[in-house]
C-alpha cells in the first residue's frame, strides 16, 4: 500500500512492503523525500546528475496504537534521486513515518500486527465428571482476552503478561468434542484462533466379546463377521454409530455394526479384532465408551 505525497512534494511519498505482518516480522519501509532546491542548485552545470547535497538523513519513526509520540526506529539514508528503503521489525501496531534530516515528514503508514495463537488440549480422552486442562499461548505477548468452546461451553480468560492462558473444563455430556479458542483483538494486535484438537468424554460401560464359532456368520447391520473385524454389537444404537472404546489406557475409534448382546448385563459386546486390539484379556469387563 501507498501514500499520496503531499500536494507540493515538499514532505515525499512514504510505502509499506505489507499492511498486516506476523509477530516480530519486519517490513520494508521506502519512499522520497523530493531533493531540496538548495541541493539542486548546487548539482548546476552537472546535467541531470544530483550532488551529494542531495543525499540526506531519515529518521524512521514508529507512534504504537494508543500512544501520543513518535519514536525512532531506524536510520537511513536517502541516494542522490532522494529515495530510501529500510527493513524494520514490527512488535506491535501503530504507525510508521519518514522525518529528513531538514524536518519535513511524510504522511504516516498504518501496519497492523497479526497475533499467532496456539493451543492444546492436556487430554485427548478423559472421563465423565473430571477436569481437562486447555493450554496455550498468544504471540506477540501481552495480557488479552482469550475464549475457549467446548462442548457448547464458553470459558473465559486472560493471557499472563507473557502471553500464556489455561483453563479447566469440567468433562459432561459424552461424546467428542472440538475446542477452539480465539484470542481478542486488542491494540497490539489483531486477534487470532485455534483449534487446540478434540477431547473425547467417555462413561463406563459393562462389556463381552464375540468370535470364535460366530466367524463367518453374517451381521445385523449388513456383511460377514472376520476374525479381524472392528466394530461393537448393541441392542438400539443406529448401525453405523461412531464411538470411542477404551480399556486400561488403550482406545479404538470404532462402530455400531451388529445387534447383541442378549445375554446378562452387558451393553456391549466386542467383535473378536477389537478385542485383540484393546487388549481385553477378561470374558466380561468394563469398557470406557463415548455414547
Amino acid at each position: 500500500m501507498s501514500m499520496t505525497p503531499a500536494a507540493s512534494g515538499a514532505a515525499g511519498s512514504f510505502d509499506s512492503s505489507h499492511g498486516r505482518v506476523k509477530p516480530d516480522e519486519s517490513v520494508t519501509l521506502s519512499g522520497r523525500f523530493a531533493v531540496p532546491q538548495t541541493a539542486s542548485a548546487e548539482a548546476g552545470g552537472k546535467g541531470d546528475q544530483k550532488s551529494d547535497a542531495a543525499v540526506q538523513g531519515v529518521r524512521i519513526q514508529f507512534r504504537a496504537n494508543g500512544a501520543e509520540n513518535w519514536h525512532d526506529a531506524e536510520r537511513t539514508r536517502t541516494g542522490r534521486n532522494g529515495k530510501f528503503s529500510e527493513r524494520v521489525p514490527v512488535e506491535r501496531s501503530g504507525r510508521f513515518r519518514a522525518v529528513s534530516e531538514d524536518g519535513r515528514a511524510t504522511p504516516a503508514e498504518y501496519v497492523r500486527v497479526k497475533s499467532v495463537t496456539r493451543a492444546r488440549v492436556a487430554d485427548k480422552l478423559v472421563k465423565q465428571g473430571d477436569t481437562v486442562a486447555i493450554k496455550g499461548h498468544v504471540e506477540p505477548a501481552g495480557k488479552r482476552k482469550v475464549k475457549v468452546r467446548v462442548g457448547g461451553e464458553t470459558l473465559k480468560t486472560r493471557t499472563s503478561k507473557g502471553g500464556g492462558f489455561k483453563v479447566q473444563w469440567e468433562a459432561g455430556t459424552t461424546g467428542e468434542e472440538t475446542v477452539r479458542v480465539r484470542a481478542e483483538s486488542d491494540r497490539i494486535a489483531a486477534g487470532s484462533a485455534d483449534k487446540a484438537g478434540k477431547v473425547a468424554v467417555l462413561r463406563p460401560a459393562l462389556a463381552s466379546w464375540y468370535g470364535g464359532s460366530l466367524i463367518g456368520n453374517g451381521v445385523a447391520c449388513g456383511g460377514t463377521l472376520q476374525a479381524d473385524t472392528i466394530g461393537v454389537a448393541h441392542k438400539s444404537l443406529p448401525c453405523g454409530t461412531k464411538l470411542i472404546v477404551a480399556y486400561k489406557g488403550r482406545s479404538v475409534k470404532t462402530e455400531v455394526i451388529d445387534r447383541g448382546p442378549y445375554s446378562g448385563n452387558r451393553e456391549f459386546d466386542l467383535t473378536q479384532g477389537l478385542k485383540e486390539k484393546l487388549n481385553f484379556d477378561v470374558g466380561v469387563g468394563t469398557v470406557y465408551v463415548s455414547k
